[in-house]
């Protein structure tokens, strides 16, 4: 069999794979042309954003975010906002149906289909498809937190519903209605949403019987 061609001592393939990989780690290189510092970091977006509701978006999810013990005195993040598109389904790669991700290494923050004017995230879901923007920073932010406090591999063998849920539960909100998530139960319909919304709901009356421990809650076995 013969051996891949290199150029310059590097394989053929290399050079279009790291063209390919560049941006998943330096988002910026896939074009954002508008830009905006915020009390959350620099906002970047393939559109302009409304300045007021950026301000209002971004000082809501720094309240909600600074509200977590987790928190650190300053949380700001790389944080890139999309209309969806390729964009975002380069940059997303096997997660295109979420709101939001968060790089591990790089800890940019990138955003699915966001309006420029509301602040609603889409998902492109009927049920359970939109958010808030101010709720899904939050909720990506406490990614963060959370793999900085129990470390990348740690935060990684922890529940899903206890991730999520507490995600949520910082975010105060989830995409589901209570009436939605009831009618889904009980019709034994399979929605990815109602994961995060029960996990919320577990998260938030764990902390309550534990007096608010953020490490108990993600300590214990249960």
């Amino acid at each position: 069999m013969s051996k891949p061609r290199r150029i310059m001592g590097s394989p053929v393939w290399a050079i279009p794979a790291l063209i390919f990989a560049s941006p998943l780690f330096a988002p910026q290189l896939l074009a954002f042309p508008h830009s905006a510092e915020t009390e959350l970091g620099n906002v970047r977006s393939d559109v302009p954003l409304d300045p007021e509701m950026l301000d209002r978006v971004t000082a809501r999810a720094n309240a909600l975010v600074s509200a977590s013990p987790l928190a650190a005195s300053s949380e700001r993040r790389p944080i890139f906002v999309t209309r969806g598109g390729w964009r975002w389904y380069w940059l997303a790669n096997l997660s295109q149906g979420s709101f939001a991700i968060t790089r591990r290494v790089t800890k940019a923050v990138v955003i699915n289909h966001t309006d420029p004017v509301s602040g609603i995230v889409r998902n492109g879901r009927a049920i359970g498809g939109e958010r808030t923007l101010s709720g899904v920073l939050a909720h990506e932010f406490t990614h963060g937190m959370i793999r900085r406090r129990y470390g990348i591999v740690g935060s990684a063998m922890l529940p899903d519903w206890k991730v999520e849920g507490y995600c949520d539960y910082v975010a105060q909100e989830s995409s589901l209605s209570d009436d939605q998530a009831r009618q889904l139960a009980n019709e034994g319909q399979y929605h990815p949403a109602l994961s995060y919304y029960e996990g919320r709901r577990r998260a938030a009356d764990t902390l309550a019987q534990n007096g608010g421990s953020v490490d108990a809650l993600f300590q214990t076995d249960k």
